[in-house]
């Protein structure tokens, strides 16, 4: 009886979980992956590269690359135009008198200058339209000028002086070729991006140009000298020369080829 009254519980238990299977009705949800943006659109990106890096590692206001942040505008779905300005200025001063008869000093002044601007120009020729993965060729164009102003003014006890200032300026130039992808997230405007390519840069402010006006003893002389700021020579008397030598006449070059990476983010607006 035990067996018999078993076997109809579990005869009714398979009906009714094959009627619920049978009848279950599917919560089907659409999951939107990517926004790409289409022709008219804009988008604020954020892009640093390996260039970019060393720059910065360097402290040099002469090396300008592509601009932290820039601005890309839909021409069409696949063609994409970007501009960027970088403007960049840093003042340091120092200037006051001093008690001669225990410094041997009565004044100095000490003034360093250093101020930067580069335009960039790009465009990039899109391929895939997918929501999910956008790759793209690109070719970066920038143009700008770095300035760089230094005053060095001692005055001694016994009014003997030492008064010396320095400027360089120059152009700089330069060009990029990429391969990049962007990744869309989920159904937001934004963009993860990667980079890869070659930078074609010519450095344009590579020498300073100091007159001094001096007097000890009685003796007073003044003239002109040049110093270079190309300081990364594999060569360690180059580098010396570079730091501690006064040139009375000078040319300094610098132009690189180099490879870079480059993490981008991009925010769209319509």
């Amino acid at each position: 009886m035990k067996k018999q009254l078993l076997f109809v519980v579990v005869l009714c238990l398979a009906y009714t979980t094959k009627a619920q299977i049978s009848d279950r009705v599917n919560d089907e949800s659409t999951y939107l992956l990517g926004a790409r943006p289409e022709a008219g659109n804009f988008g604020f990106f954020f892009a640093m590269s390996t260039v970019d890096i060393m720059d910065i590692s360097n402290d040099s206001l002469s090396v300008v690359g592509i601009p932290i942040i820039s601005v890309k505008y839909y021409y069409t779905d696949k063609l994409v135009l970007k501009a960027g300005i970088y403007a960049k200025k840093k003042r340091r001063s120092i200037d006051g008198e001093l008690d001669g008869e225990s410094t041997g000093l009565t004044a100095y002044k000490h003034v360093e200058t250093d101020a930067s601007w580069n335009l960039t120009l790009g465009a990039e020729k899109h391929f895939d339209l997918s929501n999910i993965i956008d790759g793209y060729l690109g070719v970066n164009g920038h143009l700008g000028y770095v300035r760089s102003v230094r005053t060095d003014n001692k005055a001694y006890f016994g009014g003997d002086f030492d008064n010396n200032e320095g400027s360089s300026f120059g152009f700089t130039y330069g060009l990029e070729t990429v391969v990049g992808t962007n990744f869309f997230i989920a159904d937001l405007p934004m963009s993860l991006g990667i980079e890869t390519g070659l930078s074609f840069k010519n450095y344009g402010s590579n020498k300073y140009k100091y007159d001094y006006d001096e007097s000890f003893d009685g003796t007073t002389s003044s003239g002109t000298y040049y110093t270079s700021s190309v300081d990364d020579f594999e060569d360690s008397f180059a580098n010396s020369a570079a730091n501690n030598l006064e040139f009375t006449d000078l040319k300094a070059r610098r132009f690189d080829i180099l490879p870079l990476a480059r993490i981008t983010f991009t925010y769209y607006l319509k």
